[in-house]
This record gives structure tokens, C-alpha cells and sequence, in this order.
């Protein structure tokens, strides 16, 4: 009879071949999910994390192989991301990978605890501390953005076009880049928590109302922490609200909805963009966003904004030589 090792999911890069045989632990006992040379794959990995699962399992006398497996796996990527951003952005990369671990352990947990919570919170002021002394470059999240599109890694990506397009507009304050930060890591917990037969399933009749609703219940669960600002609640709450009064959840208008939660609503859409066009050649990704922020000043977000947004995605992402 086989033993059976541990490993947490929030190492594992769900595109990566695994070197072994991967189990479950399903009623009791330990059932094959993955065999050796298959991938995990976003979907499960997404899966995993709406049903809190935190774990998979090698067979023990893999374990050790497996672990220097998962080390030179992320070696690699952090190289091959370094190799595309620079060497000046490993620092940013290295952090945020990290981060991206963190927040999936966070939102794996069945229940989440403030402890988690304010550990998080921990690392952003780190972590902005950082950037505010080396700025955060679109390189950097570039290539972070082309590693993963789970809803961790998906928070990640949010949280640093939040910052690049917050500290474009002017903001430069250690609270204010932190709570986007912050608003943007949760700003899809709730959605997480969305039961997987209803959130893999547009024709399911509550698909809609829980949509809907993972903002508010976001803030639900969140507000259980102390020490959290109302500015993140706020960001969390209304990130999908529009200038022109059509988002949701509360159909907010104008200069009613706070201003750093449209920040982060385009690096949001940004991120969904991005992430459905990954195909394509990089160029035409890139203009799409453009396009897309030029159609929202005025109608989806507040026209202040503009035209500081475009031209810092244009000169960040496309590079002065290709402005037309």
C-alpha cells in the first residue's frame, strides 16, 4: 500500500507537465487525478480553489523528485519572464509570484480568517514599498500576465495595472497604492465562491443573481477582518460600477462612485481583454485595450482619467514608435 505526501496547490503551475502521478484525497482515500506528463489544467485549478482544495498528493518516494521539480519550474518561468521584461524587473516578478501563491492559499481556505487577511495586507505595504521606490513597468506586468489566467493570478494582474494606471494619473501616496492593491487582490473573491455548476454554466437560472452579487458578498466576508480600509471595501463593492450608471451591483452614477474602484474596474477589464485575446499578435491585443478605454471615457468610466490612461498604456504596452 502506496503513502502519500503532500503538496499545496498554490506551488504547482497548472500549464506544467507534471513529473508524476498526482491523487486527490476523495472519501477517505487517495483516488489518481493526474498520471504523469499531464497538466493540471486553469480549469481545475480554478475548480480546486471554488471548492477549497488546498492540496494534491505524490505517491511518498516521488515526493522529493516532485518538490525539486516544482523549484526548477518556477526557476524557469521566473527566468523566462525576467528574459522578455529585463533583468531591472526581477525583483517585481519574483514578489509578485509570490503574492500569487499567497492569495490563492487565502482563497482556498473554507473559511477565511482575519489573520489571513491582515498577512496579506502585510505583503502589499511590502510590496508597495518597493515600487514606490522602483515603479512598477509594464514590461514586468507583461510578462507576468502571460503566465497564468487563473482567478489568483487574474487578481495579480488587476492589482498591477491597478497600481500602473493609479500611479499614471497622479496617485503616488503609500495608502492610496495600497489600497488598490488590496481592493484588487479581493476585488473577485466572491466570485471564487461562486459554486461551480452555476459559474461554469451562463444558462443556469441563478447564474445572473450570483454575479451579481459577488461584489457585495466580497465585502461580506472581507469586512469580517479589522483593520481593512472602507476605501478597499468601497474599491471591492463597486468595481464593476460605470460613470453612466449602467454597472451593477448598484447602478451608481457619476462622481458617486469612488474613484479608485474605476481604476481598478479598467485594470480589470484590461486583464479580461488581454486574456481573451492572447492569441493574437501582441500589437493588436494592445490597440484592442486602447480602443476599448478610448469607447469608455465618459460612458463606463470618468472622463478625468482620460487622456492620461491611454497615452500611459500606449507609451507603456506599444512603445512611443507605435502611437498611431
Amino acid at each position: 500500500m502506496s503513502d502519500y505526501s503532500e503538496v499545496m496547490l498554490a506551488k504547482l503551475n497548472p500549464e506544467a507537465k507534471l513529473p508524476a502521478d498526482v491523487y486527490i484525497f476523495l472519501n477517505g482515500k487517495h483516488v489518481k487525478f493526474k498520471e504523469k506528463g499531464d497538466t493540471l489544467s486553469q480549469e481545475k485549478y480554478d475548480l480546486f480553489l471554488a471548492k477549497n482544495v488546498k492540496s494534491i498528493y505524490v505517491e511518498s518516494e516521488h515526493i522529493l523528485e516532485f518538490l525539486e521539480w516544482i523549484s526548477d519550474q518556477k526557476e524557469e518561468d521566473i527566468e523566462d519572464m525576467v528574459k522578455n521584461a529585463g533583468e531591472e524587473n526581477r525583483g517585481l516578478i519574483e514578489d509578485s509570484l509570490e503574492m500569487k501563491e499567497k492569495v490563492y492559499e487565502v482563497f482556498s481556505d473554507e473559511k477565511l480568517t482575519p489573520e489571513k487577511v491582515e498577512a496579506i495586507q502585510e505583503n502589499v505595504r511590502d510590496f508597495v514599498d518597493k515600487i514606490k521606490s522602483d515603479p512598477i513597468t509594464a514590461q514586468a506586468i507583461e510578462a507576468i500576465m502571460k503566465r497564468n489566467d487563473d482567478i489568483a493570478a487574474h487578481s495579480i494582474n488587476v492589482a498591477n495595472l491597478a497600481v500602473f494606471l493609479g500611479m499614471a494619473v497622479g496617485h503616488g501616496h503609500s495608502f492610496v497604492l495600497e489600497n488598490l492593491y488590496m481592493g484588487s487582490i479581493f476585488h473577485d473573491y466572491g466570485k471564487a465562491k461562486i459554486p461551480p455548476e452555476i459559474y461554469n454554466n451562463l444558462e443556469h437560472p441563478d447564474y445572473a443573481k450570483w454575479i451579481n452579487d459577488h461584489p457585495e458578498n466580497s465585502v461580506k466576508i472581507i469586512s469580517k477582518s479589522e483593520g481593512i480600509p472602507d476605501q478597499v471595501f468601497n474599491i471591492m463593492l463597486q468595481h464593476h460600477e460605470y460613470y453612466d450608471g449602467s454597472g451593477y451591483p448598484s447602478g451608481l452614477r457619476g462622481s458617486n462612485i469612488y474613484s479608485l474602484a474605476q481604476i481598478v474596474s479598467m485594470a480589470n477589464e484590461i486583464d479580461n481583454l488581454l486574456t481573451k485575446t492572447k492569441d493574437e499578435e501582441d500589437e493588436i491585443r494592445y490597440k484592442k485595450v486602447i480602443d476599448m478605454l478610448t469607447l469608455g471615457d465618459g460612458t463606463k468610466w470618468d472622463p478625468k482619467f482620460f487622456p492620461r490612461v491611454t497615452q500611459a498604456f500606449k507609451v507603456g504596452f506599444l512603445g512611443d514608435q507605435k502611437l498611431t
